[in-house]
Parts: C-alpha cells; structure tokens; sequence
C-alpha cells in the first residue's frame, strides 16, 4: 500500500465523522424551521402536508442516525419503551397527509384497552407500517385504509391494517410474503414491501397474517404475544410512574448510559441516547423531551457547552422549555455553580444512588419542569434578552446607548405608522409597515412580534380588509409587548448573558 493511501484511510474517519455531523445537523435545521412554521396561517391542505413532512423529516433523522452509526445501543438486542399511542398517532398524520387529496383516506382506532408503553423498537414497527400502509395505499385508491391496534385473546398486542380495495388474489395468497410477489394490479411496486415487513415482524418476535374481507379489500394483521411487547412491572414499591416521559440521556460512558437507560426504562419512560455532546444537541434540535440529563465530562462537546447551548435556544424561543439535570463526580466549590450558572436545574452526583432515590430525583425535576405543552413561537418571551446583549456588544461599548435609543424610536415610528396604515385600510402601507418592523422585531429575536407582524404581512397582500384588522390589532399588542420589555432589556449589556 503506498504512503498516500495510508494517509487517505488514516483522515477518512476524521471526514465521516466531519459528514455524519454536516447531515444531521441539515436534517436538524429541516425539523427545527418546520416547527418554528405557523401552524395558524396555514390553510388546511398545507397543514396536512406539513405534518406529513414533519413526521417524514424525523423519521429521516432516525434513518440517518442509524445509518452513520450514531444511535447507541446499549446492549445487543436491547428494546427500550416506545409510547404507542403517539406512535400509531403519528403514523396516521403521515398517511393522511400522503393520502390527502388523492381521494382515499385514513383512520384510526385505538382500542381503550391498548397499552400505552410497550417494549417494541420503533425504527423496526415503523418499518413495518410503512410496508403494510403502502401496500394499502397502492391498492385502495379512491377507498379507504384503516390503522387498528387492540389486545386481542392471551394479551396479543394486535395492529391491523385493512382496505377495501380489490383483495389478494387467491393464487399468491400462499406465497404473498415472499420476495418479488406482485399481483397483475402491483406493476408500480417491487414485491419487495410485504416480504420486508414479514421479515421485520419476525426479527421482533411477533407474526403477521394476511386475508381478504368479507366485505372487501384485503387486512394485514401483525400480532406480538405478551413477552415480547409487555415491559417489567415495577417491582420495587414507591418508584414513579413514567410512562408517558421522554428523557435524553447524554454520556460517554457506556455503563453509565446503560445503567441510567434500565432505570429509567424500568419506570416506564422513553429513553434516547447521545454519546457526546454533538449527539445531544442534535437530538434536541429534532425531537422534543420533558428531561435532559447531560454529563458534564464528555469529549467533543463537554455538558456545561450543551446546557448553555439549549438554554440559549430556550431563551431566543427557538425551543420549548424543558428541564436539564448535569451528572458529574465533581459537584463541590466552582464545579458546582458553573453548572448552575449554564443553567442546570439540578445535579446528579456520580456514582448515581440506588434506583429509588434515582426515581425520587427525576421525579422531582420532571414536577417542576415549565409546561411545554402548547409551547409555539408566539409563546416566547416578548423579546430575546440574550439577542439583545449579542447585538450590543456587536455595537460595541461606545455605540449600545445609541443603539437603543434609536431602536425605541424606530419601534415607536413604526406603531404610530401602522396604527394610520390599518385605520385608513391602506393595504399598502400596512405592507411597507410590516417590512420595517420584520427587520427590527428580527434583530432582537422578538419571535412573537415576528410571527405577528408576518400574519399580517401574507394578510395585507391578500387585501382582505376585515381580516387585516384584526391581524393589525393582535400585531400592534405584540408590539407594545416588545416596546415595553425593551427598556428593562437595556441593562443586560452591564450583567451578561444570565440564562434568559
């Protein structure tokens, strides 16, 4: 081998690490500016399409974590809890929104007997419904698709997806979940689908069945028995239920992200693992979670860098709120206040105490976490004090009162302009209005002034007078918001960032 060839393989790690973080970090940027879209404005076609490629982006993100590597598994084989009634929840929005407007549909029953947590991998499920939906779909053109789960006789987690399409022709029904199967009617598929979800289906210890309906169309029925979907009761009294939660658990430790994972899993909640700090950002720039818990000593990117990076998110409005827990073996002296101060709601000391007094702590932090429930750009503070302190110290010591001073008056100019421009229903004006105060409202990281005054911006270029109006009216609170927040805003180049 020569010497340039040893030096090619030698940096080709380095460049597909430098690739993993370039993909995920597109793919993070594509999920996080679909969020930040205003559902609000959206007519109801659009609506549905932006759910679909919102469920369709993280279900790419997965992929490509998958792909490169990057998903730890802490253990071969290892399933964690996967909350499936948001699953299947999220499955629907993305074939309704597949199916929308092509004339076939898509609904959805849960039966109130289903579980809500399961022990099933969701990379692996969710292959498999994309196989069954599209099979579905190709053959129920203008019908309809049904997604079904229930429990069924012996505890059988059963998930069923029918049509009332043609049905399956008598002579492949023996051979329908082999490889390269098509019907006469399945020219545009490979044959490939249903034998990829059979495969699947049996990888996870489950069985899937094919039949015709009596009314109709054909149903796929993929069937778990109790063992393999059911997770360990809580044995040990007192532990808190967390079915429902998701938590991020970043760490380089293997064993400590294995010991955290079961702990947590026992009690009931969704876990994701990040093996350094770049992983952890990646994933919060996807996925949203009720709790972080971030060590603190990590290569490529240490904990006290992704704490302040997150509450940096957090305080610009670009990301709901949530808590973030530090593990660390030093908590004493400065250690422990720089922690704080990056803005840690608490600190888990390694090694971490036994799983009671683990579950008391999470517990604890998950009751005082903000509610993020209906979090939305609007709902962000009326400004970003820390864009704010970043567009001063831009300007530099010399120029920061001057700065201020004219973004009070332009700020004022603007209201006083818009406030005429919407009582002369001058659609014009309102328009031009609007342009300014995007460009200020911007530079401050105004967010809920922004997503106001661009409702009315679309609004005025359509002209309908009456619905200006009102979108005036909303904008214009927005922007006495933001007038008044401003002057307490002013003394953040004197004190620092402080966490927003």
């Amino acid at each position: 081998m020569s010497g340039a060839e040893d030096r090619d393989r030698a940096v080709r790690p380095d460049a597909m690490q430098l690739l993993a973080h370039d993909i995920r970090s597109a793919v993070s940027d594509v999920i996080g500016g679909l969020r930040l879209m205003n559902r609000e404005t959206l007519p109801e076609a659009a609506l549905v399409q932006h759910e679909r490629v919102q469920a369709a982006s993280e279900l790419l993100a997965r992929l490509v974590e998958e792909l490169l590597g990057g998903t730890p598994r802490v253990a071969r084989g290892h399933v964690g809890n996967l909350d499936l009634h948001r699953f299947l929840t999220d499955e629907f929005r993305r074939w309704h929104g597949a199916t929308h407007g092509s004339g076939t549909w898509v609904t959805l029953e849960l039966a109130p007997n289903l579980p809500r947590v399961v022990r099933l991998d969701l990379l692996s499920l969710r292959r498999v419904l994309a196989n069954l939906m599209g099979n579905a779909l190709r053959h129920a053109e203008g019908g309809q698709i049904r997604l079904a789960a229930d429990l069924t006789d012996g505890d059988h987690l059963r998930i069923c997806v029918s049509d009332d399409g043609p049905g399956i022709p008598a002579d492949l029904m023996p051979r329908i979940f082999e490889p390269a199967t098509r019907g006469s009617r399945s020219a545009a598929g490979t044959g490939m689908g249903l034998h990829i979800a059979a495969a699947q289906v049996s990888d996870m210890g489950g069985e899937i069945k094919a039949a015709n309906r009596e009314t109709g169309g054909a149903q796929l029925t993929v069937r778990f028995p109790r063992e393999v979907w059911k997770r360990p009761g809580q044995s040990i009294a007192g532990l808190p239920d967390l079915r429902g939660v998701r938590v991020l658990v970043a760490d380089d430790s293997g064993t400590n992200r294995t010991l955290v994972n079961a702990m947590l899993t026992r009690m009931g909640a969704e876990c994701e693992l990040a093996v350094d700090g770049i992983e952890a950002l990646n994933w919060l720039a996807r996925e949203r979670f009720d709790l972080a818990i971030v060590d603190i000593e990590m290569p490529a990117l240490g904990g006290l860098e992704v704490l302040r990076s997150e509450r940096l998110r957090q305080a610009r409005g670009i990301a709901p709120p949530m808590s973030m827990v530090a593990m660390t073996a030093y908590v004493l002296g400065d250690n422990g206040e720089a922690i704080l101060e990056a803005g840690a709601d608490g600190i888990l000391a390694k090694p971490l105490d036994g799983i009671e007094s683990f579950g008391r702590a999470i517990r604890h932090y998950l009751d005082i976490r903000p509610d993020a429930s209906d979090w939305t750009p609007d709902r962000a503070p009326a400004l970003s004090a820390i864009t704010l302190a970043e567009l001063m110290q831009a300007a530099g010591p010399d120029h920061q009162d001057q700065l201020l001073a004219r973004l009070r008056e332009d700020l004022a100019r603007v209201e006083i302009d818009l406030e005429q421009a919407l009582e002369g229903d001058d659609a014009l004006e309102v328009e031009a209005q609007t342009h300014i105060l995007l460009s200020l409202s911007t530079a401050v990281g105004a967010l809920p002034t922004e997503a106001a005054t661009r409702r009315l911006n679309e609004i005025a270029r359509a002209r309908p007078v009456g619905a200006m109006r009102n979108a005036g009216r909303v904008c214009l609170a927005r922007l006495a918001e933001l007038r008044r927040a401003l002057p307490r805003a002013d003394l953040l180049h004197e004190g620092g960032e402080g966490r927003g």
